[in-house]
């Protein structure tokens, strides 16, 4: 259910502004994963390791919360929660349906992003 189905073409958009889009690879160790975390501007992703990595390190996070709790999640002024409006129906489930990975859309994670940099933008100045 965290699984997202939209990446690919948040991926496009982003890089047709220009952007440089990383994805996360496996990695043997958790500093290392650490380390790849570290390196963004701004991390997408759902409630997982990556999203507590980016918030304990202070790296901006874009995190969609489709069947987990976001109210369980500080957000230290960096982070954009974006809740699922199907939240309540999918609310930690197990399994998979394909309205809970679809019911966020990619322009408003888009929108998100855009304004995380920008605002790191602006605080870097």
């Amino acid at each position: 259910m965290k699984k997202w189905a939209y990446y690919d073409e948040l991926k496009r958009q982003l890089e047709n502004q220009g952007l440089t889009v990383n994805v996360l690879p496996k990695r043997s160790s958790l500093l290392e994963h650490l380390s790849d975390v570290r390196s963004h501007r701004c991390l997408v992703g759902g409630d997982s390791l990556p999203m507590h990595f980016a918030l304990g390190t202070g790296t901006r996070c874009v995190s969609l919360f489709t069947c987990t709790s976001p109210w369980e999640i500080y957000n230290y002024g960096i982070q954009e929660k974006i809740i699922s409006p199907l939240l309540e129906e999918f609310f930690y489930q197990r399994g998979y349906d394909d309205r809970a990975t679809t019911a966020i859309s990619v322009d408003e994670v888009f929108g998100a992003v855009v304004a995380q940099l920008e605002t790191s933008v602006a605080v870097n100045r």
